[in-house]
């Protein structure tokens, strides 16, 4: 059993057994009717019931509702609030039935996909677009639950549908079907007995496939959204598939490889960072926009997390080449970005990282070592692999514990700790080590503040006797270690150090000394040498003799650490600040989370302590209590005497009690509190004592049981009347009616007592006592039957007691207020009044909220209508505990509950003469409209206690309910184990009853004094004090939630305040407006439309108040809520097979038909009305629209929710529609960009309906499924892509083909169906030749103002009037030009007539940016709005449209460009290229690129307009354009930059758009890539087509001939200069903007080349242009193949006679080494390191140390074997000293002696490089390595000051760690050591 289905309830005294059953039963037959009627909101209603963390239904109904839920969400029309319950309910169903296969539930998964897809691609006509986008979160949410139960053979369904849409030269759309890809591919392990299926459609064996997946990474390598995704897909897979499917070491590799570029480190200083993600969009002018901006779903990039998973679940055994060798490397390669010193904006990642893959692996160990896994033992993770495996990430999580950033230091804790739940003996030692030192250090605060940290981390770990028993005798010394820590000059360390001993406490650890008999054993060392020396593959022998002896003499410290720990927390609690010494009434929130965690923890130590320190508790307390008096101390002390009775009841009442009692009356007979004071923040000095002894007696009577209060009985009655009767100070008469209402309260309740970590019984016994130590960490199993909690229930004399005191203290104070109220009424009363009446109303509302555990709140049946008031959202949001039946109260512990009894009713009466009272003092206060503030915030409190107030309130409840959230995250408990601390499992019941009484409150009756209370405090709510409006803001929203009824009456009201024009109250507006926004109103008027209208209204003529507060909140408000509008929806009764899902919910087949009859009229009825006021309410905002005299702010508000209520399934209203196209000419531009968008909506709507009502309408007759089963359809698969250029050649055959307007489709493969379109029809018929009858009204309401003379030129006039924004910053409006997109395609022809004029005046106009951008908006409307056309009106435009775009084209400027760029993008989008022949004939042939003309920008300008189409076209473009014979070559060495910038960018665009896979069938494509072996086909290289070959075959020719050209000591750019730069950019956009494959498959070819232009100094942008190309070369990710091409290439260069090129080459390689780790081979990776320790004897001393510096990182990444060797090589060179040459004079033998300082030099590099190589570890070669370069330190320069360097870098990187590192050394080499890392003295 998990942990959240662990029925909480039985552990209540109360409980019953048949709760269950009665739920299931009760519930089954309401969500029938609510189904079968078409309930929405009550199915909504319904789901909120349905929590298995109390009341858990069976499987099989589960099972049912899962599959009822399903088909609900993906086939029904539901509104965003049942949406989103449906979805997540059936995700958290699905996420608990971890059990459960696709044997049991089987989903459907093209349901669901559809629902996505047509979500994410909406259409303009789709209702609620900002709605259906809230959606996508829940259903990701839904669709990854769900995908473990869609069938296995559903995979290959999948790739039929996501595999065709792939077209990776361009973005569009392209994330959306990885992501869909990577939701949607099943990836569950198949149930047992089902063979796998290896060949077929039908095929379910992922081996099959899987190459496939490899084969589009390949595609996008190193671009983080595509890599999060697949590696996110490949890791479900390895995780589901464990034990059948195992990765092959190339796969593995590949993963590993991509996982390093995850990190992004940085590999060499100074280096171009490369993009990791593509991007088609160029900053300069030559850009053009080529990825669209396609909307994604919202998941997320989970990097660190995924590939975390994937190293866990891929590890299985040592084997060469797999996982953990794998995982070896990389830890190498990244530990050195893991030390404190070496922090960037990698290290968050790299610790989320390590935090991942420690928490997966313990994850994995459990389920492996549970009984039910089903993995095979084979595929299980061995102990030995774990262990390797866990010191490898300990190694990391060591260098992360003192890191610089706070995140990285919390999550390093998380790691140690889930490592340490795996193998305590491999953490502990090291780590208590580093702590111990760490919290003994004095000037390092950061080390000791996170030593602190991760104990308290850690505490439950290391004190679990039974996982790590030497942990036990760590935990007194740490205690005591630790008291320091709590200082009140250091809030965080104090917090820390209290959460340690918090958490101990809760793991079980009992303070009580034990003796150890004998003699001490021989105690072994655990010092972090023996750690790290220790056998890894298995655990050590422990020897309990010694544990045991030692943990118990370690106990001996616990009465001292008590003793000062209290004094501590005392001095902590004396010197915090308190709120009762300030003006304000809030806390620091750290001085407050400080005292309460202090509070927590003495109580759970007093609980934990054995009984002979009680003496010594009792009187420390009592010391403090009597000796400090401090008003600073007072709010600390109260939760510290609280925390003493709470753990010890008898002993704090024998202390303190009496004292305190006597205390008070001893100050009240002096006279003190009797001044009459109502302020809460100054008081007299005078009152200290009282006030301080009284919170002292206040904190005491706050105990769990009422039973020891008996016993001073007298004492407290006589206190409480003397504090709440007699005083006047509001002081201390508060501390009194708390006083009364604690006592009550405590005498009447039902809650957990004696809760330690084991029962009194286990606790009392001697063996325990003696052995206690063992017991630390053992908690019950809270789902076992045999586990209970001891519960205090009032007993007779408690009840009594509590009766006393509402008869003497709470009932006389009702007579008094009533009385009081009728002396006031009508006159003014004093201040020593205005006291007495607040006190009255202070006591008795605390004596009513005492009478909460008497009797239950009046219950009764609610109705239907009031079901969605619990549907989940704000307070009750998901987490918290269960909701009950709304139909009927449960048992919740009260004292009586027998209705009929004298109890009942004297209880009941005294609330209602009370509830009378308080209506009649507000009635009072409302009709005076004056009087004193505070008396009138306490009637606000006393009425709402009245109403709301049993037991529990809302504000009370939820604090619980985050206090026990807090708790698990803080414990970090497991849901999958039961066990858990007692302490919390009597939290965890005791919120299980508090969440009883707090349902028993909700839905009370809404009763006539409840109303009329209710409606006094709401007139309050319009106060003109803002502190009486907060106040009684929340009260009436607490009321609100428990009494729903209450809420209708009341919404009229604050309705009408908006509108009092006469009358405008900014104060009461505001309160309204307040009221309005709150939850409880705003759903029920989202829901009712009984309100929704007039409240829409009101906010929408809310202008006559001027203050600017009142206008944010009306917008806010407004805002808020229209995202939540929807037009009524019609119910609509399940389909057939829904209804038999419904009917089989119960074996019993309960009768339900009378109930969904009336249900569905009441449906009905309801959806009548709501239709009817939907009329009236679009009419009225219309109206508003239309009014002269309103402002363009509600009139922009009116705007939003007329977006919102416009759908599709009701027809446009005609006078909306003509508003809006009416406001297509309002002089303010707000009115119409609304219109713009409302009015293209519309008209998607009229246009949908009308194909709806006529599917033989002209529009619809042209789109027809086409099957295309082996490409036949649009002629051969490789002629596809030559349809264009044909039917630009004149072929009639392709331009009549069928057009495919999908750019995707037969790019990687052919789908077997597509959605095609005729061509052209002959003849001149309209598109839509027929309209909707019910949307002819709005037809011809649009078509009337359209086409009325002069309306367009107005149009164009406004829609071209230029922002206040600069000229470059105008954009292209899309909203716009959708407009004109859809006018044009709903009127046709006739319409372009009407509008021609205006539209060639403003094309015209090429000097004026406004004009142009409006043309460019129009035309481009235009041209897509063309799309259903018929050929006439086709030809028509054409002749008029390409003459003019020809001149346009002509005159473009750069402030135009880009409109025109963006019009072509808009029109060409998702369109087949051969609707628009006659332009791509304009633009490829009637403007051809001339190199040669003088005019640079136009030439550039053509350029970019071409590239245009190759933005919208790519694949199908690109021969057409080749066919053109474009002159791009000529422009190689074109003198002006922005030609050659676009000609590069040009020409890469259009070879690029030449590839394409086109496979023929899926299944076929599919077979084909695993043909290539694991990884798929690579796709990252290409070699280009013929053309593409010889293009950069003859750029790279021409570039070596004018090379050859170059005349030495040339001044200026020459043709090789620039023709370098157009090569190099050519390469650069591959790199940078677009598909890296050409460049890839050549750059390579071209190092040397590259190699010498970045030397050219004398040219700054050829120079950079050569180092990014190179820079980016080494860091891109290859694939094995192209890697080691690569890789041989740049050992090439190191050939090159030129030092320079020598010197800049060898980073490359060392980056290159870095960044393909995992993808070069052995021998490779050996050659470039040999290579490059050769270089460490160069002639240049430059080339020896950037040799030494790639060497230095290459080595990070050597394995034992390589450094072995690199030590014995260069040691080898340092065995022949230099002779002596005396100062001055010359070696006898100089190039010898030259020669033997360069050998020398080049050994002391090499060595130096193993030391840097290493610079937070001290591996056991490195000792005598230092010892060697220290006998170098007298040799010559170069050689010294080689040694200093590498000296001071060690100094550096170990000044932390030295106090360890130095145990690595020898004495003689710590002498030496100490010579070389000391500075000498001057006076040594």
């Amino acid at each position: 059993m998990r942990l959240d289905e662990v029925n909480w309830a039985r552990l209540l005294p109360y409980s019953r057994g048949n709760e269950d059953a009665e739920f299931e039963h009760d519930f089954v037959a309401q969500f029938k009717v609510c189904m079968l009627s078409g309930n929405l909101p009550g199915i909504s209603a319904m789901l909120t019931q349905m929590d298995s963390s109390y009341l858990v239904l069976p499987v099989e109904m589960r099972i049912k509702l899962c599959c009822i839920l399903y088909e609900l969400t993906t086939t029904h029309t539901l509104d965003l609030t049942a949406f989103s319950m449906c979805c997540a309910m059936l995700a958290r169903m699905l996420r608990r039935e971890d059990r459960l296969t696709a044997q049991d539930i089987m989903f459907d998964w093209r349901k669901l996909y559809d629902l996505v897809r047509n979500i994410v691609v909406p259409k303009i006509w789709q209702d609620n677009p900002i709605q259906q986008r809230s959606k996508l979160k829940n259903i990701v949410d839904l669709i990854c639950e769900a995908n473990r139960f869609f069938p296995q053979s559903a995979a290959m369904e999948v790739f039929e549908e996501l595999l065709p849409q792939i077209q990776f030269n361009s973005m569009d759309r392209q994330i959306l079907t990885v992501q869909l890809l990577t939701l949607f591919v099943p990836t569950a392990r198949p149930p047992k007995g089902v063979e796998l299926v290896t060949s077929g459609p039908q095929s379910t064996d992922p081996q099959r496939w899987l190459p496939t997946i490899f084969s589009l990474w390949s595609f996008n390598l190193r671009t983080s959204v595509f890599d999060a995704y697949l590696m996110n897909l490949v890791t479900t897979l390895v995780l589901e598939q464990r034990g059948q499917l195992k990765l092959t070491n190339e796969q593995l590799r590949f993963v590993f490889a991509s996982g390093l570029h995850f990190f992004n480190l940085p590999v060499s200083r100074g280096a171009a960072t490369l993009p990791r993600n593509i991007s088609m969009q160029l900053r300069d002018s030559s850009g053009v926009y080529r990825m669209q901006a396609g909307a994604g779903l919202p998941l997320k990039e989970e990097r660190a997390h995924s590939f975390a998973r994937f190293i866990v679940y891929t590890m299985h055994d040592e084997s060469s080449g797999g996982t953990l060798e794998l995982f070896e490397q990389l830890v190498q390669m990244i530990e050195p970005f893991y030390h404190p010193s070496n922090n960037g904006a990698w290290s968050g990642l790299l610790a989320r990282f390590l935090r991942h893959l420690a928490k997966e692996l313990l994850q994995r160990s459990r389920a492996e070592a549970a009984e039910d896994c089903e993995v095979p033992v084979d595929a299980r993770l061995s102990r030995s692999v774990r262990r390797r495996l866990v010191v490898l990430v300990r190694t990391l999580a060591m260098l992360l514990l003192f890191s610089k950033g706070e995140d990285s230091v919390s999550m390093s804790h998380s790691t140690l700790k889930h490592l340490a739940e795996l193998e305590p003996d491999l953490i502990f030692r090291p780590l208590l080590d580093t702590l111990y030192t760490a919290i003994d250090s004095v000037t390092e605060t950061h080390r000791m503040i996170s030593a602190m940290r991760a104990l308290a981390k850690l505490a439950t770990t290391l004190s679990t006797f039974a996982h790590y028993p030497e942990g036990a005798q760590h935990i007194a010394p740490l205690l005591t270690l630790t008291l320091p820590g709590i200082d009140v000059n250091d809030p965080t360390k104090s917090y820390f150090a209290l959460s340690f001993i918090h958490n101990l406490c809760h793991n079980g650890v009992v303070f009580d000394e034990l003796l150890a008999s004998g003699d001490m054993p021989e105690v072994r060392s655990i010092s972090k040498e023996s750690a790290e020396d220790m056998d890894v593959s298995e655990p050590p022998e422990l020897d309990m003799n010694q544990i045991e002896w030692a943990t118990r003499a370690s106990t001996a410290q616990f009465e001292a650490w008590i003793d000062q720990y209290l004094r501590r927390v005392f001095a902590l609690m004396d010197n915090l600040s308190s709120s009762q010494d300030t003006s304000n009434n809030t806390n620091s929130s750290a001085d407050m989370k400080l005292v309460l965690m202090a509070s927590y923890s003495i109580e759970l130590v007093l609980k934990q302590c054995g009984s002979r320190y009680y003496p010594m508790i009792s009187r420390l307390i009592t010391q403090f209590v009597t000796s400090i008096t401090s008003l600073s101390a007072v709010e600390g002390m109260h939760k510290v005497v609280n925390a003493f009775v709470s753990a010890l009841p008898e002993l704090a009442h024998a202390s303190l009690l009496s004292l305190c009692c006597e205390r008070i009356v001893e100050e009240i007979d002096n006279g003190v509190g009797l001044t009459p004071s109502l302020s809460r923040f100054t008081r007299t000095h005078s009152e200290t004592t009282l006030i301080w002894f009284a919170t002292m007696l206040l904190a005491l009577v706050e105990c769990s049981d009422g039973q020891h209060l008996l016993k001073y009985k007298s004492q407290i009655v006589h206190a409480m009347k003397l504090l709440s009767g007699t005083c006047m100070s509001r002081h201390v008469y508060n501390i009194g009616g708390q006083m009364l209402n604690c006592v009550m309260l405590t005498l009447t309740s039902t809650t957990p007592c004696h809760t330690r970590s084991v029962p009194d019984s286990v606790w009392n016994d001697a063996e325990f006592r003696d052995n206690h130590f063992r017991h630390w960490g053992k908690h019950p199993n809270v789902a076992d039957d045999s586990f209970s909690l001891e519960w205090h229930t009032p007993s007779m004399q408690e009840i009594e007691f509590a009766q006393e005191l509402m008869r003497e203290m709470v009932e006389p104070r009702i007579g008094e207020l009533a009385a009081f109220i009728d002396s006031a009424d009508k006159r003014e009363l004093s201040n020593t009044e205005n006291v007495e009446l607040n006190r009255l109303v202070w006591v008795l509302r605390c004596g009513v909220r005492g009478l909460g555990h008497l009797v239950p709140p009046p219950g009764t049946t609610i109705a239907a209508d009031d079901l969605t008031d619990a549907l989940v959202g704000g307070d009750d949001a998901n987490g918290m505990p269960p909701r009950y039946r709304l139909d009927r109260q449960v048992p919740g512990g009260y004292v009586f509950t027998d209705a009929d009894s004298s109890e009942y009713g004297e209880v009941m009466d005294i609330r209602k003469r009370a509830g009378l009272a308080t209506a009649q003092a507000l009635q009072c206060v409302v009709g005076r409209g004056d009087g004193n503030v505070e008396n009138i915030k306490a009637l606000i409190l006393l009425g709402e206690s009245v109403v709301c107030y049993y037991a529990v309130d809302r504000p009370q409840f939820t604090s619980k309910r985050r206090a026990w959230n807090y708790g698990i995250e803080g414990f970090a408990m497991d849901n999958t184990i039961c066990e858990m601390p007692r302490i919390y499992a009597s939290r965890r019941a005791q919120l299980t009853q508090v969440s009883r009484l707090f349902h028993n409150t909700r839905f009370m009756p809404a009763s006539e004094l409840f109303s009329d209370i209710s409606a006094q405090i709401a007139h309050l709510c319009l106060s003109a004090y803002s502190e009486v409006r907060s106040y009684a803001v929340s009260a009436l929203d607490n009321i609100m939630a428990v009494v729903p009824q209450i809420k209708y009456p009341l919404i009229p009201m604050f309705v009408a305040e908006l509108d009092a024009r006469d009358e405008s109250n900014p104060e009461k507006m505001m309160g309204a407006l307040r009221m309005l926004d709150s939850l409880p109103i705003r759903r029920a008027c989202l829901r009712d439309w009984r309100f929704f209208p007039a409240m829409v209204l009101a906010l929408c003529r809310a202008q006559h108040e001027d203050k600017p507060q009142v206008k944010t909140m009306i917008r806010n408000t407004a805002v808020t809520q229209v995202v939540y509008v929807v037009a009524p929806v019609e119910p609509v009764p399940p389909g057939p097979l829904l209804e038999q899902m419904v009917n089989a919910l119960d074996g019993a087949n309960t009768d339900v038909s009378v109930a969904v009859a009336k249900s569905r009229e009441t449906c009905a009825q309801r959806y009548r009305y709501a239709a009817s006021e939907y009329t009236r309410l679009v009419n009225e905002l219309v109206g508003i629209l239309r009014d002269a005299g309103t402002t363009w702010r509600f009139a922009a508000i009116a705007g939003y929710y007329l977006d919102q209520l416009t759908s599709v399934r009701t027809a446009p209203e005609e006078q909306l529609v003509g508003t809006l196209a009416e406001y297509l000419t309002s002089d303010l531009m707000l009115f119409r960009e609304s219109a713009a968008l409302n009015l293209a909506q519309a008209i998607g709507m009229i246009k949908k309906r009308s194909k709806l009502s006529n599917p033989n309408i002209a529009a619809a007759q042209r789109r027809q499924q086409l099957d295309m089963r082996d490409g036949r359809a649009l002629g051969a698969p490789h002629a596809y892509a030559d349809l264009c250029e044909r039917a630009l050649d004149g072929d009639t055959e392709a331009a009549q083909t069928p057009l495919v307007d999908n750019p995707a489709c037969g790019w990687f493969v052919w789908p077997k169906t597509a959605k095609v379109y005729a061509a052209a029809p002959t003849g001149d018929a309209l598109a839509f030749d027929s309209i909707e009858e019910a949307s002819r009204p709005a037809y011809n309401a649009v078509r009337s103002v359209l086409f009325a003379d002069g309306k367009w030129a107005e149009i164009a006039r406004l829609f071209s009037v230029e922002s206040t924004r600069p000229s470059e910053e105008e954009i292209f409006g899309g909203t716009r030009a959708g407009l004109f997109s859809q006018v044009f395609s709903l009127f046709g022809p006739p319409l372009l007539e009407r509008a021609w004029t205006a539209i060639e005046g403003l094309a015209r106009e090429n000097e004026r940016v406004g004009a142009q951008r409006a043309a460019a908006e129009m035309i481009g409307g235009l041209l897509r709005g063309t799309k259903h056309w018929a050929q006439s009106g086709l030809d028509a435009m054409w002749t008029q449209l390409i003459p003019l775009l020809d001149t346009v084209f002509a005159r473009l400027a750069p402030d135009t460009l880009r409109f025109w760029q963006a019009a072509l993008q808009y029109a060409f989008a998702r369109r087949d290229p051969r609707r628009y022949l006659p332009l791509i004939r304009l633009i490829v042939y009637g403007r051809p690129f001339d190199p040669q003309a003088e005019a640079p920008f136009a030439e550039a300008a053509k350029l970019d307009i071409l590239r245009a189409l190759f933005g919208a076209w790519d694949w199908r473009i690109a021969s057409a354009v080749v066919a053109s014979r474009p002159r791009f070559l000529d422009a190689l060495a074109h003198p002006y930059k922005q030609v050659r910038d676009a000609a590069a960018i040009a020409m890469y665009t259009l070879s690029s758009a030449e590839f394409s896979v086109s496979y023929a069938r899926v299944d076929e494509a599919v077979d084909d890539l695993a043909r290539y072996g694991p990884l798929g086909r690579d796709f990252s290289q290409w070699a280009g087509s013929s053309r593409t070959q010889a293009l950069i075959s003859e750029m790279t020719q021409r570039v070596q001939a004018w090379k050859a050209e170059v005349v030495p000591l040339t001044v200026g750019p020459t043709n090789f200069s620039r023709g370098s730069k157009t090569l190099l950019s050519f390469f650069f956009v591959g790199f940078r903007f677009g598909p890296r494959r050409l460049t890839l498959d050549h750059a390579p070819n071209i190092l040397q080349l590259l190699s010498e232009l970045q030397e050219h100094h004398d040219d700054d942008e050829l120079c950079r242009l050569a180092s990014s190309n190179l820079e980016f070369l080494s860091q891109v990710l290859y694939t094995a193949n192209l890697s080691e091409i690569v890789g041989a290439r740049l050992l090439a260069l190191l050939d090159s006679s030129m030092w320079h090129v020598v010197n800049k080459a060898l980073p490359l390689l060392c980056t290159l080494t870095f960044a393909n780790r995992f993808t070069l081979s052995r021998e490779i990776r050996a050659r470039i390191l040999d290579t490059t320790s050769l270089f460490l004897e160069h002639d240049q001393i430059e080339v020896r140390q950037a040799a030494s510096s790639s060497l230095t990182n290459m080595v990070k990444c050597a394995s034992s074997n390589v450094i072995f060797d690199i030590n014995t090589r260069f040691s080898a060179k340092l065995q022949r000293r230099l002779p002596r040459v005396r100062y001055g004079r010359t070696p006898k033998d100089p190039h010898a002696y030259s020669k033997l300082v360069l050998t020398r030099h080049a050994g002391v590099l090499g060595l130096s490089c193993l030391v840097l190589a290493f610079p937070y570890t001290i591996p056991e070669w490195m000792p005598n390595v230092l010892v060697q370069l220290a006998e170098c330190i007298d040799d010559p320069n170069p050689i010294q000051s080689t040694v200093q360097r590498t000296f001071a870098e060690f100094r550096r990187t170990h000044m932390d760690t030295w106090h360890e590192d130095r145990k690595r050394f020898s004495t003689s080499q710590l002498d030496i050591l100490t010579d070389m890392l000391v500075s000498p003295c001057y006076y040594a």
